[in-house]
């Protein structure tokens, strides 16, 4: 049986980061950026690592598989292996203090102080948003 989900926000209080909420500069288009492809199930979705130093340490460590969960009930995440380390839905990020790679599904998410953002999708995000908590996820380079 299909599970239905609300739209509604949890109060920012309940968020385990919370810190001034601001957006990021937006996104640019970085010619240099790695493709990258993310596969969970049957769904396969594609994306860009931009072209900075964290995005290059983590394609660097691919492919990966790593056990994602739900986080607030706006975005995706998981721990990265210890050796690597401005949001909006679709965005790739990188939390710092957690050490999680990010994968932001809702323009909602709100903007903490420690996030990288690494890249975003090239298309919609509905398939990862209906993923259930612990779910593993396939990255590897698109080329």
């Amino acid at each position: 049986m299909a599970e239905t989900r609300t739209k509604s926000r949890p109060p920012r209080a309940r968020y385990e980061h919370a810190g001034p909420v601001t957006r990021p500069e937006p996104h640019s288009s970085d010619q240099d950026a790695t493709a990258i492809r993310i596969s969970f199930g049957d769904t396969h979705l594609t994306g860009r690592l931009s072209d900075n130093a964290t995005a290059h340490d983590l394609a660097d460590q691919l492919p990966l598989t790593l056990s994602f969960r739900d986080h607030n009930s706006v975005e995706k995440t998981a721990p990265l292996p210890p050796s690597s380390r401005s949001t909006a839905a679709g965005d790739i990020g990188y939390w710092a203090p957690g050490g999680d790679l990010v994968l932001y599904y809702d323009d909602d998410a709100p903007y903490f102080d420690g996030i990288v953002r690494l890249g975003q999708f090239d298309g919609g995000m509905d398939a990862l948003e209906r993923q259930s908590d612990d779910f593993d996820v396939s990255i590897e380079r698109a080329d």
